[in-house]
């Protein structure tokens, strides 16, 4: 992936992305495949996981990416604020359905993939672990609000996920669909595709990740990889072939 200075960066004209370097987060993974889906032209700035990104809090107000931004609007670093952008900008290559039903549909299916308490979210506490009983939450634990009330329910919020991910795979597919809402992609697609990646890390050959990095990744509770129907990583395996940059880049 070649970065710009995030100076540059955030100076410019145009769509610029930041991503965090090094690592598959899916939340900009999937930004970044929804842009090259629309054929949307960006410039590209790293954020240091881990570091304090000062020109990047600055600037957006958040040490978090991804964060977007479109000429001199707000920097924007949700989800669904990023997928709305995108649509306003490329409205031919729509990936917000226009049907009111399969619309609320697919919204709600990526909240739960992406949003605060959704699957992403509960992948990310069961990679921090549990709190430690009589000690505050420090690092990554104190910036994603970790607790022990949803510690604990991670991993079940996880498995109910995915099984109904697969129900609804499933069942499209007895319609004649091979994607999540209705007959065409989605981003609720697309960012299943990314998010899989925590659940069932694509071999080093599809995602070059650190090696020194691939086991927080690989650590997946054995409930979680006994719970992966083979139907999901099979639709994943179909989007990131068509939608994606494979070897990914981060």
């Amino acid at each position: 992936m070649e970065y710009a200075d995030i100076d540059h960066v955030i100076k410019a004209d145009g769509l610029r992305l930041i991503l965090v370097r090094g690592l598959p987060s899916p939340w900009g993974q999937a930004a970044k495949a929804i842009m090259e889906y629309k054929g949307l032209p960006y410039t590209a700035a790293p954020q240091q996981p881990g570091g304090p990104n000062p020109e990047l809090v600055a600037w957006s107000g958040t040490n978090s990416a991804p964060v977007v931004a479109w000429n001199d609007e707000p920097p924007l670093n949700r989800w669904n604020d990023i997928l709305l952008l995108l649509e306003r900008l490329a409205p031919d290559k729509p990936l917000v359905p226009q049907s009111p039903s399969e619309r609320i549909l697919m919204f709600g299916m990526a909240h739960e993939i992406c949003g605060e308490l959704g699957f992403g979210w509960n992948c990310r506490l069961n990679m921090i672990g549990p709190p430690k009983p009589g000690e505050a939450p420090t690092g990554f634990a104190k910036k994603y609000g970790q607790n022990e009330s949803d510690a604990a329910r991670a991993t079940a919020r996880v498995i109910a996920f995915i099984n109904h991910l697969a129900t609804t795979l499933k069942a499209q597919s007895q319609h004649g669909s091979h994607y999540l809402v209705g007959g065409s992609l989605t981003a609720v697609d697309l960012y299943w595709a990314a998010f899989s990646n925590l659940v069932a890390l694509q071999p080093p050959e599809e995602c070059p990740i650190n090696p020194a990095v691939r086991p927080m990744f690989e650590q997946v509770p054995a409930e979680v990889s006994a719970a992966i129907d083979p139907i999901l990583i099979e639709h994943r395996d179909r989007i990131m072939r068509a939608h994606f940059k494979i070897p990914m880049e981060f």
